[in-house]
């Protein structure tokens, strides 16, 4: 090879170099394609490595993102739920006590909640359960540190309620949808979409005044009794975080 480079770099070889590269040109020449096709293959699959490591890092960063936001947002419910409490317990004039909900119950038919308040707090089975924004049912058993509490979606609870605008009174029916109401008929009165049924106290069964939902459809009927209608609750047993057990009333 070192004789074939010295021989080749002598003049009297100018003609046979110069015919080499002449052949050799097309071949050098596509040589120098391939390799720079190459170069970009291997630059392009470079990006792309870059630009999959830079996704996966804003992946995670946006998965960061939406865990910090599901805590704010959780904070700010309780906090919100919290103030709503303080707020009822202020007002509500009976002696009150906060319980944590702690468990909810396996039968989604029933939807019972398990509070961290029993006996050795003053909770006992019958007494009435409220949330900062309206009835949630009553304690249907207590242990000495725990209790757990019968919502209104439970289909055997009743109350008795009188509607916002008309004054209708009625009877709420549990059940694991919208509450059905009962509205009893009264001369020239026919309940209507929007109306705040509240409990009215008729029975004992709970004080008056405590808000259960608001009316969202009446079917009327001249023919019947009673006219039906279906109540959306204020309370999601599925969501609630804190109730308030009321102390000092005793259900008739």
């Amino acid at each position: 090879m070192l004789a074939l480079a010295v021989i080749s770099q002598q003049s009297w070889a100018a003609g046979a170099r110069g015919t080499a590269k002449s052949v050799l040109a097309p071949l050098e020449a596509q040589m120098m394609s391939i390799a720079s096709s190459v170069e970009q293959a291997t630059a392009i699959f470079g990006d792309i490595a870059t630009l999959r490591g830079e996704n996966q890092r804003l992946n995670a960063e946006n998965q960061d993102l939406r865990r910090r936001l599901a805590e704010l947002d959780a904070a700010a419910y309780d906090n919100k739920e919290l103030r709503q409490a303080l707020d009822f317990q202020r007002t509500f004039g009976h002696r009150t006590a906060a319980a944590e909900v702690v468990g909810r119950g396996p039968d989604a038919f029933s939807r019972t909640l398990q509070i961290d308040r029993g006996s050795d707090d003053g909770v006992r089975a019958g007494m009435i359960v409220v949330s900062g924004a309206g009835l949630v049912g009553r304690v249907r058993e207590a242990g000495s540190h725990g209790a757990i509490v019968q919502t209104l979606a439970d289909p055997q609870s009743r109350a008795n309620v009188f509607l916002s605008g008309s004054g209708l009174q009625g009877t709420m029916i549990g059940g694991p949808a919208a509450l059905q109401l009962q509205v009893e008929h009264r001369l020239g009165s026919v309940a209507s979409k929007g109306e705040w049924a509240i409990t009215s106290g008729v029975g004992g069964g709970y004080p008056r005044g405590l808000v259960v939902g608001d009316v969202v459809s009446v079917t009327h009927s001249d023919a019947a009794t009673t006219d039906a209608a279906f109540v959306d609750w204020v309370n999601d047993p599925a969501t609630l975080s804190l109730v308030i057990v009321v102390l000092d009333f005793s259900p008739s």
